[in-house]
């Protein structure tokens, strides 16, 4: 018996090229918790996103949802202090990769020293 959820892949493997953007997002969790952030990056396959507050843990499914666009669920498949990388539940279609990453231009995150 397989567990659908757990990762395909470990951390340094990729399926393909994630491409940078930095888009405001919202994170809810499996508890309607809502967290704020900044999507980093993106594949078909997954994000990562820098979130105001380090509540989601490995394992937890989410739902993203960024500005004008419909919301994804995915899974976290890792966690810092800062940053979660999530796995989508379904790839996303690789025009909206692109244009997410043309509208959505790269910003600096900075951190507290």
């Amino acid at each position: 018996m397989t567990d659908d959820h757990q990762p395909k892949q470990s951390w340094g493997q990729r399926r393909e090229k994630r491409l940078t953007l930095g888009a405001s997002a919202v994170v809810r969790d499996s508890c309607k918790t809502r967290i704020g952030g900044t999507m980093l990056d993106i594949s078909q396959w997954g994000c990562r996103i820098q979130l105001s507050s380090p509540t989601a843990s490995p394992g937890r499914c989410v739902t993203i949802k960024l500005e004008g666009m419909e919301s994804w669920s995915g899974y976290v498949r890792w966690a810092n202090a800062t940053q979660v990388g999530v796995e989508f539940e379904r790839p996303l279609h690789l025009a909206i990769v692109d244009h997410l990453a043309q509208v959505h231009p790269e910003v600096e995150i900075l951190s507290a020293a």
